[in-house]
């Protein structure tokens, strides 16, 4: 990783490499703003698990987003997704993770599908969950935004029938749990699939032999 995840900073490095897309991970405050952040708390950056969603977005403000590793760069915020969206390049795609510690719908789905729809980004969108409930809700609010089905064995939801609850457009599952004869029941079913996280040559290779669609990655110069 050349830069501190899910902040602007990031988004930029990704966005001089050149890259088809981007993948954030989005949580939802207390005052209903979708903001970039990886994990439902703050505990990897404060030490405390204080909840996203307990707090209001101004309180996020004085959070520093960049972690210890990346403490020689200038100060990062923890940002909204419009922030992100303020800045996306034409013809990048990008793609949404919704993040929840609930198994049923709190509203961000709606709040998704709208940045979506301000932004006119119904075609290089794609919206991802583990949790196929919130796939189904994002399909029932907008059925032209493509969405896909993450996946991991260590994960909740991880049988494959959930994907006929969900019904996806596209299956994101991880690189190192995929073998030849779920892939070929995977296309079977019409489904494109992407591996994530992408980071050796070793994993790459996996991906062609298995003759995937595409791939997620936090270095993007393994694909040069």
């Amino acid at each position: 990783s050349q830069a501190p995840e899910n902040t602007l900073c990031s988004f930029q490095k990704a966005f001089e490499l050149n890259v088809d897309g981007i993948e954030l991970d989005v949580q939802i405050t207390k005052d209903n703003i979708l903001v970039v952040h990886h994990d439902p708390h703050l505990e990897r950056l404060t030490g405390k698990q204080t909840f996203i969603s307990d707090l209001n977005y101004n309180e996020l403000l004085s959070i520093d987003a960049r972690g210890t590793e990346f403490s020689s760069l200038e100060i990062q915020r923890i940002p909204k997704l419009e922030d992100v969206l303020d800045i996306l390049p034409e013809n990048t795609a990008i793609n949404i993770e919704i993040k929840s510690q609930q198994l049923f719908s709190e509203g961000m789905e709606e709040f998704v599908v709208d940045a979506i729809l301000k932004y006119n980004l119904s075609d290089r969108t794609i919206v991802s969950s583990f949790n196929p409930l919130r796939l189904r809700k994002i399909k029932s609010l907008n059925s032209n935004i493509t969405t896909a089905q993450l996946w991991d064995e260590n994960e909740n939801f991880s049988s494959f029938r959930w994907i006929y609850v969900s019904r996806p457009d596209l299956f994101h599952g991880n690189i190192d749990q995929f073998n030849h004869n779920m892939i070929s029941g995977l296309k079977r079913l019409g489904l494109k699939i992407y591996a994530y996280t992408v980071i050796t040559e070793e994993q790459l290779a996996k991906v062609k032999c298995l003759n995937l669609h595409g791939i997620f990655t936090d270095d993007p110069s393994i694909c040069k």
